[in-house]
Parts: C-alpha cells; structure tokens; sequence
C-alpha cells in the first residue's frame, strides 16, 4: 500500500502519468487489483500475473515513453507470453531516458544475460516531442524462464563517443 502524506488539493495522489503507467501494469496483468481511496491519498495495488501478449498504450504526455519502458524491460522477459507492445506518447525528453538511450544501453546489456533472438527489439516508428506528443514506439521481447548470470566486474574503455540528431516539424 503507498499513501501520500502530503496531499493537497493541488498534488493529488496518483499523479496522470502514474495512473496511466498503473493502466500500462493493468494491462500486461492478469488478475491485478488496483484500489485508490476517494480523496486520491492511498494506492492499493496487489499484482496479478504476468502475462504479456500484443499490447498498446497512450503514455501521458508529462513523461517520456521511456519512464514506461524501463520497468518493462525488466519484467518482459518473465511474461506467460512474448510481449509485443506498441507505446504511443514523448519519445525524448529532459525527465526521463529516450528511447534511444535505452536503445543503446539496456538492450545490449539484456542480451548479455540470454534475451536475445529475432523477437527482441526496440524500434521508433514516429518521433513525438513535448508538449503534444505523437510519438510511436514498437518493443518486443521474447519469454525467458531462466537468465544466464553475468559478471560485470570490467568496466571497459570508452572507444567512441556517438550522438543521435533528428528533425523534427520540418514544414
């Protein structure tokens, strides 16, 4: 149970994009039950099972689609089903990891531990910005009962140094 102390009519408990990332949790749940009192100051959420499947989602505007993505990388591999989730919202912005950040970090690194195959992506189908949005993201994982244990005691060298640039409203 998590309980707001500091409630107030202005910062009520959950805030939009925390709501929308607990439908995101309903959604990829079988069995779940969520409870949230009157006055918007206590959440009750017991999780249900994880069952994955074909999925889609508007994410609130005020978070990047990587607020949601990092907590589904580390629960899809562990789905019933492969997860094929389709997130719609801000690619990129000042809060959260992009996209592409993501891209370039927790994906390699969830392969390091066996998650791998034709299944495991990450693609940006359409850039969205704040404050409207309109981005579309495509993510999907495989199903893995067991991960491969992995050292990361070397933390290597830096090699090269890349950015990303893209346009955006070029009219």
């Amino acid at each position: 149970m998590v309980t707001s102390h500091e409630a107030s009519l202005f910062s009520l408990f959950p805030t939009d994009f925390e709501a929308s990332f607990i439908r995101l949790l309903d959604k990829i749940t079988n069995g779940s039950r969520i409870e949230i009192n009157q006055t918007g100051t206590t959440l009750y959420y017991q999780p249900g099972l994880l069952c994955g499947g074909s999925v889609e989602h508007d994410c609130n505007v005020l978070r990047s689609i990587g607020y949601y993505l990092e907590s589904l990388l580390c629960l899809a591999p562990f789905m019933k089903h492969p997860l094929r989730i389709v997130l719609r919202g801000v690619t990129n912005d000042q809060v959260d990891p992009s996209v592409d950040v993501l891209k370039a970090t927790a994906l390699p690194l969830l392969k390091q531990f066996g998650i791998d195959g034709e299944s495991f992506e990450l693609k940006v189908v359409r850039r969205g910005m704040p404050p409207g949005g309109g981005g579309e993201v495509l993510f999907s994982c495989p199903v893995r009962k067991v991960l491969k244990p992995v050292q990361l005691t070397d933390p290597g060298k830096i090699k090269r140094i890349r950015g990303i640039a893209y346009p955006l409203h070029l009219i």
